[in-house]
């Protein structure tokens, strides 16, 4: 009895601190450092890895700017430009040399952002207010005279957390974005509820004032989305990434994929990916900017439950991907396995 009433009392103890301070457990922009100029060498800005850069200050609709780096192709106006929605702790400083293999080997543009609260960039971070950071971030693309990109031609990317920034960015600006890329993000906040602190999952419907239901924005998509999993992921399930592609329109607005890195954990599938996940990355994007609508339909390899395309339909033309990496990419024709 003594046993039984010391965990119900830890448990409440635990569900009062959940409701209490989920924002704070959710959102950790001083983790490690809030400040990229707090970074150390090499990551304070672009031009320390020798990028050059736009610096954009972004006026979001309730008032606040955010602050993000632009880093531009030669050809910013021909080709199509990420919008980088990094993961939860930090800034975007620690993430430049990601977003600078990602703008190489894709010949693109990308604008990395940090949510209100996180590095430069005013304000607290809310759900509600990382919706309306996508809102500012693609508003000042396609306006602000620093941009210099094509209007046409953004694409929402986002890990962890970002991921779901991405999904509800696409989910409420349709029309502004012509696809998205979310790579080991949650179904829910609830799931990540179940998974680190399974004592509260009977409570949690009490205490949770964050939804972040990504599964529900994934079965409204209307723009093409490719999945990227780490199959080691230990933060988030891998079945998570599989439950939200599973719950994606199979064709509307321009089909699915999955791409999965066998070896990939939480933060470094990009990297055990490596020049696999990067084609994966460019190939999907070649078929959005080609015009493409694939249509999946679930088959079995070696690696198990995959998806191919069963139609592919199209129209080329100045709407192309220009890649400067090299060929012998079979693009997402079947869900490729990497590993390092």
């Amino acid at each position: 009895m003594w046993c039984a009433g010391g965990v119900g009392a830890l448990g409440v103890t635990l569900g009062a601190l959940l409701f209490v301070y989920q924002d704070r457990l959710l959102y950790v922009p001083s983790v490690p450092i809030r400040d990229p100029d707090d970074n150390p060498r090499g990551y304070r800005n672009p031009l320390e890895q020798g990028i050059s850069y736009e610096d954009m200050y972004m006026p979001t609709l309730d008032g606040i700017k955010i602050h993000g780096w632009l880093l531009k192709s030669p050809e910013a106006s021909k080709v199509p430009t990420l919008v980088y929605f990094h993961g939860n702790a930090g800034n975007i400083g620690f993430r430049l040399v990601n977003a600078r293999q990602m703008q190489l080997a894709i010949g693109c543009n990308v604008l990395m952002v940090d949510y209100r609260g996180y590095g430069k960039s005013e304000g607290t971070p809310t759900e509600e207010g990382l919706v309306l950071d996508v809102e500012a971030s693609l508003r000042a693309l396609r306006e602000s005279p620093k941009s210099g990109v094509h209007p046409d031609k953004l694409i929402l990317f986002g890990r962890s957390l970002g991921g779901a920034v991405a999904l509800a960015g696409a989910d409420r600006y349709p029309d502004l974005v012509r696809a998205v890329i979310v790579e080991n993000t949650f179904i829910s906040v609830s799931h990540m509820v179940d998974k680190l602190m399974p004592m509260l999952s009977g409570i949690k419907w009490l205490v949770l004032r964050l939804r972040w239901d990504n599964e529900e924005k994934a079965r409204r998509l209307t723009r093409p989305v490719l999945y990227i999993s780490g199959l080691k992921d230990e933060l988030i399930p891998p079945w998570h990434m599989r439950s939200l592609y599973n719950a994606s329109p199979e064709s509307s607005g321009g089909g699915k994929r999955i791409f999965t890195v066998k070896d990939g954990t939480h933060n470094d599938t990009w990297e055990r990916g490596g020049l696999e996940y990067l084609q994966a990355l460019r190939s999907f994007m070649e078929e959005v900017f080609a015009g493409k609508t694939v249509e999946m339909t679930p088959s079995v390899s070696g690696s198990g439950s995959v998806a191919q395309p069963s139609k592919a339909e199209g129209t080329s033309g100045d709407d192309s991907c220009e890649v400067p990496v090299g060929g012998g990419a079979d693009g997402l024709e079947k869900e490729a396995v990497a590993s390092s």
